[in-house]
């Protein structure tokens, strides 16, 4: 048994059938999904997953589907080009079509099958018989949306049993993600020797030996496209990823539902999130220079767009996850337009109080919160600059966060009250009532005496602990969904332990 992560880097990819199911104008391969061709968003996903080389076996129309993925320039996994004759007959000929290119353990995939990158991690951390295989599967039944297709699973004590479509015992649901070893190919010869020409054979003859192991997604996202149905499902999935265990109220049911149908157009676009993001600023600036002017009219229409800018701060980052561009360099522009914006918008409502003759009260909070806001933001600057993981201020680990104390519990509370789309919100409505001027002591009390001593003690904490054994965390990002999902898995025992 082999169980380092790192001795897999390759990976073979089935891209051959027709998907006549689906029906569509253009091979299943190259069917977009939230912008994408399945097949690069498998690519994209084995890639994230630290696969270096892809064995792509295509079939049906195989020129139109190179072409497809060959004009994305922006893949960066080594793929190589594969070409099955027989496409038409079971997938068990397509995997031997590998045999001659792949001589060591790899991950074997389907095209059409949308999967998250740590369903892959989950394999390769378990590992899998020299001769075997290691079959991902999900043991979530209920939770298939079209169970009559699916290929079912029956494991006893970590080890496939039995596997097909006509199981009627069974445990769990495949996948379409293995890790699996040159032995398969061995297997499957065997199998086609008797006449069967599936991979479930394939399997089949490897579970007679005990070789053909089953690991637990554990509700980690997958999903089996075959008709449009399915891609409706596998969208919802996605979409339901981008969601945030950070968003506030107001990001949570307000501005995502707007910014999630935002985002699925835009997918269908050339625009990337970094345009969205500059343009979140335009929006932004075009906030404050209405704000500067005074008057009912143009502070409802600052208000406005300075809650349309929030919205795109949302979708910029939609927009990357579904089209597999997140990168640290976008979070860095996505930052710095959001700290552009907030500044020029309180420094345009600053303006617009004093050219309107307000009361100072106004003024003297609106530049008492400029200064602590911008100070706030260098700080989030020179946290982010130094732990070099992340460019997005979501990553900056405030210790409240982890604090059981009084102090901890209110602030964790009011930390929704400084969040972005939360103030854009509130100042939306403070400009409808006619009342936006109100927003400045709302910035000047709120980053005074709760954003700005947060920031500086984030920066102070690797001062205070430089002595201590332990490093201190900096730099890890928040949790995310892949990886609080990967860690509430329990390891499986018996899919570690077992031996050849």
């Amino acid at each position: 048994m082999f169980e380092t992560s790192q001795i897999v880097t390759k990976a073979l990819v089935l891209a051959a059938g027709n998907g006549n199911r689906l029906m569509s104008d253009v091979p299943k391969p190259i069917f977009r999904l939230l912008g994408l061709p399945l097949l690069a968003r498998t690519l994209f996903t084995l890639e994230q997953a630290g696969i270096s080389d892809a064995y792509v076996v295509l079939g049906y129309e195989a020129d139109r589907v190179r072409r497809g993925i060959e004009k994305i320039s922006r893949l960066n996994i080594r793929v190589h080009w594969l070409h099955n004759d027989q496409w038409e007959q079971p997938n068990g000929l397509s995997v031997l079509r590998g045999e001659s290119a792949i001589e060591e353990p790899f991950i074997l995939a389907m095209a059409d099958h949308v999967f998250d990158p740590s369903v892959v991690s989950a394999l390769k951390e378990h590992g899998c018989d020299s001769d075997g295989v290691n079959l991902a599967v999900d043991y979530d039944v209920a939770s298939v949306s079209d169970l009559e297709e699916a290929t079912k699973v029956q494991v006893a004590d970590g080890r496939i049993v039995a596997i097909g479509k006509s199981l009627k015992s069974y445990d769990a649901i495949d996948t379409g993600v293995f890790l699996a070893t040159p032995g398969l190919f061995e297997a499957l010869k065997k199998a086609c020797a008797n006449g069967r020409r599936t991979l479930s054979a394939g399997i089949l003859e490897l579970a007679d030996s005990g070789l053909a192991m089953a690991t637990d997604i554990c509700g980690r996202t997958w999903h089996d496209i075959d008709t449009l149905e399915d891609a409706k499902d596998a969208e919802s999935k996605l979409i339901a990823n981008v969601r945030k265990p950070t968003d506030g109220p107001i990001s949570r049911y307000i501005n995502r539902p707007v910014s999630i149908s935002l985002s699925r157009l835009l997918v269908r676009t050339p625009i990337t999130p970094n345009q969205v993001s500059v343009l979140g600023l335009i929006v932004g600036l075009g906030s404050a220079w209405f704000a500067a002017v005074g008057g009912y009219a143009p502070l409802l229409l600052s208000g406005l767009l300075f809650q349309l800018a929030s919205v795109l701060d949302g979708t910029d980052g939609e927009v990357a996850k579904f089209t597999f561009r997140t990168s640290v360099r976008g979070e860095w522009i996505d930052t710095i337009c959001d700290q552009i914006s907030y500044f020029a918008f309180v420094v345009g409502l600053i303006i617009g109080v004093h050219r309107s003759g307000l009361p100072d009260f106004y003024f003297f909070w609106g530049v008492v919160g400029l200064v602590s806001a911008s100070a706030s933001m260098v700080a989030i600057s020179a946290y982010l600059i130094r732990a070099k993981t992340s460019g997005s201020a979501l990553s900056v680990p405030y210790s409240f966060k982890s604090g059981t104390g009084l102090i901890s519990r209110v602030l964790k509370v009011l930390q929704y009250l400084g969040k972005r789309d939360m103030f854009a919100f509130l100042a939306m409505l403070l400009a409808i009532v006619g009342q936006l001027p109100l927003a400045l002591p709302i910035v000047g009390i709120g980053a005074t005496f709760i954003l700005l001593p947060a920031t500086v003690a984030v920066n102070q904490r690797p001062f205070r602990q430089r002595n201590a054994d332990q490093q201190p965390e900096m730099g890890l990002p928040m949790t995310t969904e892949d990886s609080s999902q990967a860690a509430e898995c329990p390891s499986d025992p018996e899919a570690i332990t077992v031996q050849p």
